[in-house]
């Protein structure tokens, strides 16, 4: 017979334990494993988003240093034309004084 004392029992009841307990274990490690994997696949996903970041903000860099370049020459001709303007108002508002005494 299978059980004749009571320490058969016991071993029995010790190995059924011990296999339900390998059981919970090997599951427990899986979820583990299954979750630390989810945890880097979403890691790498915000590692290519903050590269994806930092490539648009190395553009956009580059092109403001390249256009700041502009910016003087942009700087002087708006200069230039508000001269040109004052100039021009200047002269208009001579022609109507001179216009106006002559009357």
């Amino acid at each position: 017979m299978l059980i004749e004392t009571s320490q058969d029992i016991f071993w029995l009841v010790l190995s059924s334990s011990i296999g339900l307990l390998t059981i919970f274990a090997v599951w427990g490690i899986f979820y583990v494993i299954m979750i630390i994997r989810r945890g880097s696949r979403t890691f790498k996903g915000v590692e290519q988003i903050i590269e994806n970041i930092n490539q648009i903000t190395k553009t956009a860099r580059e092109k403001l240093e390249h256009g700041a370049a502009y910016v003087s020459v942009f700087a002087d001709a708006v200069k230039k034309v508000t001269e040109v303007v004052k100039e021009q108002g200047k002269s208009a508002v001579k022609k109507r004084r001179a216009g106006g005494k002559g009357k």
